[in-house]
């Protein structure tokens, strides 16, 4: 139960919020913003969250969290709504979702402010009579389509204050036919003004009506006896068309749409675009999201929606998403307008050609979540190895570290179970499972000792590569006994740990004390998820042991019975229960036990059961 006084408190504030729109913000005990939301009335919207029987998932988890309140009234919905955007990125609510990335997406822009404009690359955009075109995901993909504009329009390339006072040399790009020139001071504004222009309608998708212009300045040109000119537009004409001729057709009316697709696993997510310009498919966008643990569908395409469409420089006419994202969207679709002065349409396709795309969306999605999630991982086994290389002090980065555990039941069954990892993750080509041969009963520390002494001499014997690390399963004790197998090999140089289960603290040979580290980080992640697999590795092993044993002790005590027949029992029933359980029929049905033989066990187990604890 939530603590009377805490929501005595959050009742009280809740008290003077009145009938205004804003945006709330729910803080946990260490005042740290846990969800951004916005309201149409705040003092209805944040009592509701008050109610400990909430149907929703989401609001029960944030409930148990809520410890404070705090609010921004504003003077309309669509104020919220961008003040929304605004306080999830300044605090990075875990309940919210939000684009992963916090950095700036690249933009192209075309210098209009200037007489001459350039196009560039830039992250941040600037409200200076400049054009903007993106934001691009991805950094190489803007880069590519800078150098296709240099390549088809002969724009200035080299950073001028033009026109100069006194013109200079042309660059090599002006010899090469790549810039037109006006360093040179020999175009005038308006004819550069046209090929900027063309660079507009380019990058507008509007590639199209591009091309029935360009072909109508040619042959006005032609006409007129400029064929230089006319040559370098068909030369533009050609360009384009190439680029057109390798995009896929995916609508015949034209128009400019984007498809969206969503990939949800855990709290990690991903958006892709697909933009449709001008019934062409020109590309594909994908945008990390993360927060999405307790959020569907509907909730994290409203936030994405509003991330990304209020910030965007060029709008769509069409949105596609899938019908799992249908909601009330008008106050973001009120705001888009106002801001824009043109709005778009959001489409639900339930089947046809646009569900197919949606479908390709969600693929790619897929797609790139997983990409991304390898890589994530990639990189943190990378940085794991790094850190342990540092804070254990080893000679080498560990790519190959083994670890060593020991399972019995109350003494009985021991065994030991050895996992090798491999550039941080499992090669099960290198686990091994271990009977122990000179102990039996409680002796963790003189197991391990023997099975490193088995495995180090395999090693050494089979010529076969030593592991960068060593960890132990236990503490000192452990680590010790462990340390001295290796010493009486002479492998005592191999790096060797302890790694305590209680507080996670990490053991090493010859110290009595160990040593603490942030068990969050990539190292104390790896070490754990070693030592966790030997742990799984070993007891699944041990169970095994106990049961074949359990079985066995069971058959031994039937008359009859011999190594033959007992082993056929085995194989068919595979475990205690089934065979204490058995019909006389399903006793039958073993090969070569026959009726007589079938009663006769079957009697013997019913007799054993009277006396055997389950």
């Amino acid at each position: 139960m939530k603590d009377a006084l805490i929501l005595k408190t959050i009742q009280e504030k809740i008290k003077n919020l009145g009938s205004l729109p804003g945006c709330y913000l729910w803080k946990n005990q260490l005042g740290q913003v846990i969800y951004v939301g916005k309201a149409l009335k705040l003092q209805s919207r944040v009592r509701s969250y008050l109610n400990p029987n909430q149907k929703d998932r989401k609001t029960r988890a944030l409930y148990v969290e809520l410890y404070d309140l705090d609010w921004i009234a504003t003077r309309t919905e669509k104020e919220a709504l961008l003040l929304e955007a605004t306080l999830i990125k300044k605090y990075n609510p875990k309940f919210n979702v939000r684009l992963k990335d916090d950095k700036k997406y690249p933009f192209l822009c075309v210098s209009t402010s200037e007489d001459y404009p350039m196009v560039f690359l830039t992250r941040k955009v600037k409200d200076n009579g400049d054009r903007y075109f993106g934001p691009f995901t991805d950094v190489k993909a803007a880069r590519d389509t800078l150098e296709l504009i240099h390549r088809i329009f002969p724009v200035r390339k080299t950073k001028l204050k033009l026109p100069l006072s006194k013109p200079q040399r042309p660059c090599l790009n002006f010899h090469m036919g790549r810039c037109l020139g006006p360093c040179q001071g020999n175009i005038t504004k308006e004819t550069y003004s046209e090929l900027v222009d063309e660079i507009l309608r380019f990058l507008e998708g509007k590639k199209d009506r591009l091309v029935a212009d360009l072909k109508s300045a040619m042959l006005d040109a032609s006409t007129k006896m400029e064929y230089e000119r006319a040559g370098f537009l068909k030369q533009r004409i050609e360009k384009i068309n190439q680029i057109r001729e390798k995009q896929t057709v995916v609508s015949l009316d034209g128009g400019d749409e984007d498809i969206l697709g969503i990939s949800k696993r855990d709290d990690e997510g991903q958006i892709v675009i697909l933009e449709v310009r001008g019934g062409r498919l020109e590309g594909k966008k994908s945008f990390p999201l993360t927060g999405l643990s307790f959020s569907d569908d509907e909730e994290a395409f409203n936030s994405f929606l509003r991330d990304y469409y209020l910030n965007v420089t060029i709008l769509p006419s069409l949105v596609y998403l899938p019908t799992s994202a249908k909601g009330n969207h008008d106050v973001f679709l009120e705001t888009i307008l106002e801001k824009y002065g043109t709005s778009i349409k959001l489409k639900f396709p339930e089947m046809g050609p646009k569900k197919s795309l949606l479908r390709l969306a969600e693929k790619n999605a897929e797609l790139s979540l997983t990409e991304r999630i390898l890589a994530t991982k990639l990189r943190d086994q990378t940085v794991a190895m790094k850190e342990l290389q540092e804070k254990l002090n080893l000679p080498t980065l560990p790519r190959t570290i083994e670890c060593y555990d020991i399972s019995h039941f109350q003494g009985s069954s021991p065994v030991a179970s050895g996992v090798m990892f491999v550039e941080g993750k499992p090669y099960k080509s290198g686990y091994r499972h271990y009977k122990m041969r000179g102990y039996d009963g409680i002796n963790d520390p003189g197991m391990i000792h023997e099975v490193i002494a088995r495995r180090l001499s395999h090693l050494v014997n089979e010529e076969e590569p030593l592991p960068d690390l060593i960890v132990i399963d236990g503490g000192l004790t452990q680590l010790s006994r462990a340390a001295e197998a290796a010493n009486a090999l002479d492998l005592g140089h191999i790096p060797m740990v302890g790694l305590a289960k209680k507080r996670e603290e990490i053991y090493f040979p010859g110290e009595k004390h160990p040593y603490s580290f942030d068990i969050h980080s990539p190292m104390m992640r790896l070490l754990r998820n070693v030592r966790d697999e030997a742990h799984r590795f070993g007891v699944t092993f041990q169970r095994l042991q106990r049961k074949k044993k359990a079985l066995k002790s069971i058959l031994d005590d039937i008359p009859d019975i011999g190594a033959s027949r007992r082993k056929n029992i085995l194989m068919y029933f595979q475990s205690k229960k089934k065979v204490t359980d058995a019909t006389k029929e399903e006793l039958e049905k073993v090969q070569g036990i026959g009726p007589v033989l079938a009663e006769k066990i079957y009697n013997n187990i019913q007799s054993l059961k009277k006396i055997e604890p389950r």
